[in-house]
């Protein structure tokens, strides 16, 4: 018995709530398609103001935000780190680190930060069940989620002025120097570490005829 492609993809969408697939992949009508380039979410479409029964019907369950005001909070957080040009779409955006969102959502919140970044920590998980955010916990990074690329064009203008209003994400650190490492001290010359970390003047004379200690770097 043969079944058709398009069924076993909107039950797999009903499971899974945003499942990604292949491009090769049928989409089936119902089901909206989100792609960033190199990988297909399929999303439920569903008419605004459809309800938790109508979601029963359909044995779709429904996305589990038992705080929904701290939900958008942490999302409006992810997106002001990750929408960093706010004249294109938001979707699929660009990957930012994880702690530079609990940064921005700490700046946001009043009372312990520390208390603040581990609630924004379990939000960030579920979004990303819910396909709001694509978390990498291993890489430390977050990007906007599949969910986003179904926002309406109309629909982004109040949200474009409120991340401006948001603080900002935190500047890049530059990289630091790559410093040179010493050769190793012999054990009867511990008195003499110091001053062989310290670079010769040039009129200098050595305080005898041995030959002064090389400090060279990496490749020199």
């Amino acid at each position: 018995m043969t079944v058709d492609p398009h069924v076993l993809a909107r039950a797999r969408a009903r499971v899974l709530g945003g499942p990604s697939v292949s491009a090769s992949d049928p989409v089936p009508p119902g089901l909206a398609a989100a792609t960033d380039g190199t990988r297909v979410w399929l999303l439920p479409e569903w008419p605004d103001g459809a309800t938790p029964a109508l979601l029963e019907e359909y044995e779709t369950a429904p996305m589990p935000l038992d705080r929904a005001g701290q939900a958008r909070r942490v999302l409006a957080a992810a997106l002001r780190c990750c929408w960093t040009r706010l004249d294109d779409a938001p979707w699929p955006g660009s990957a930012s680190t994880v702690a530079d969102v609990l940064e921005v959502y700490a700046n946001m919140s009043r009372g312990d930060t520390d208390l603040a970044r581990r609630w924004a920590t379990g939000e960030l998980r579920r979004l990303s069940d819910t396909g709001w955010l694509l978390l990498d916990e291993a890489e430390g990074t977050v990007r906007p989620g599949p969910r986003v690329a179904l926002w309406p064009e109309g629909s982004l203008a109040s949200l474009r002025d409120l991340l401006h209003r948001l603080p900002e994400p935190p500047d890049p650190e530059p990289a630091e120097p790559v410093s040179s490492s010493l050769p190793p001290e012999d054990s009867g010359n511990e008195s003499n570490s110091a001053g062989a970390a310290e670079e010769p003047a040039e009129d200098s004379e050595p305080v005898d005829n041995s030959p002064a200690p090389s400090v060279e770097g990496p490749g020199e």
